[in-house]
């Protein structure tokens, strides 16, 4: 199935889609936070995750799971671990919810993380742009432990798309296979909506991120005066591949 393919291969190796258009090609995901329960760690959490079966009617296109190896400032909020899952649009998220919550009523006993976990019922919803021109996208598996790192930026009277322009800009510095700009529309904080975005960048490993930072160290010519975007110390975290719907 193309969508299949599109959202394994664009969200979790290089987010591909044309940053002059970003809002032809918006994702979206239900984030929460969670914590690994007494007795277990996150080797449990990743299996029993791994080994849950979705139904095609309630499968989103991609989940993953992301432990903080760095974590900037209070970003971490007391969690063990972020999960994100992520759908090609709104439209499919809200029909493969639906079939989810219909589904409740004929199920018994522990079910998902199955013990192992206990995560947050206030899920933040956001849309993701990819930044990385469409000529520039990669083909091949998502990887299933990778390295990613992500900034929160004020725009500071700046546009989504300049942050997208940005982050595909800062992506070919690092060297990363991809990049996403996302921005939170409902759960979390409140905030002026478009008053900031988050940037995640992704790698093939952890060696093609050494490589890249070391790239970045090299060549870094310092601030961009030509945009007003400003971003913060970034969080690095190691991001499992749970499901993908084209698995």
């Amino acid at each position: 199935m193309k969508i299949v393919i599109t959202i394994a291969s664009i969200l979790m190796l290089s987010l591909s889609a044309s940053y002059v258009s970003a809002q032809d090609d918006v994702f979206v995901s239900r984030t929460r936070g969670c914590t690994i329960n007494p007795g277990y760690t996150m080797a449990d959490v990743v299996e029993t995750a791994r080994n849950f079966e979705w139904s095609e009617d309630m499968a989103p296109g991609i989940v993953v799971f992301r432990q903080g190896i760095a974590v900037a400032g209070n970003n971490a909020q007391g969690f063990d671990f972020i999960s994100d899952f992520i759908y090609p649009s709104y439209t499919d998220m809200f029909e493969k919810r639906g079939a989810f919550f219909r589904s409740q009523a004929d199920r018994t006993g522990r079910r998902g993380l199955d013990g192992v976990a206990t995560c947050n019922e206030n899920v933040w919803i956001s849309n993701i742009r990819p930044a990385i021109p469409p000529d520039q996208r990669t083909g091949g598996s998502p990887s299933p432990l990778a390295p990613v790192a992500t900034t929160l930026c004020e725009l500071n009277g700046a546009t989504v798309d300049d942050a997208v322009a940005l982050a595909n800009r800062f992506r070919e510095s690092v060297g990363a296979r991809g990049a996403g700009v996302i921005s939170r529309r409902f759960g979390g904080p409140r905030r002026p909506v478009n008053s900031a975005v988050a940037m995640r960048f992704f790698f093939s490993s952890f060696a093609d991120f050494g490589a890249g930072m070391d790239q970045f160290n090299q060549n870094s010519g310092g601030a961009n005066p030509e945009t007003p975007i400003s971003c913060s110390t970034a969080t690095l975290s190691r991001s499992y591949l749970i499901h993908s719907r084209n698995n």
